[in-house]
């Protein structure tokens, strides 16, 4: 009978132990969830801003503001052909 009621009490402090553990790793995932949000809201803000840099407006505008870049004349242009081809 006493080996019984040990069994007993070992049984109720393992759910106890155990219900603890998965209160603890639900909190964790919880964390970890919000935290996954965010990265991927400030991924979404990432890509939209790399869009913006990269749209070929802005980098005209800085080549020609920042660089003191322009098209070239026509004379200061050189075709370059490779050995074979014919064209205009």
């Amino acid at each position: 009978m006493v080996f019984l009621a040990a069994g007993i009490i070992v049984s109720a402090l393992a759910v106890v132990y155990m219900r603890q553990l998965s209160r603890e790793a639900f909190v964790e995932l919880q964390v970890l969830s919000a935290e996954h949000d965010a990265l991927n809201i400030e991924w979404g803000k990432l890509l939209l801003e790399q869009g913006a840099f990269s749209s070929h407006p802005r980098i005209e505008n800085d080549a020609r503001e920042k660089l003191d870049m322009g098209m070239p004349d026509p004379e200061q242009l050189v075709v370059v052909r490779m050995p074979g081809e014919t064209g205009p």
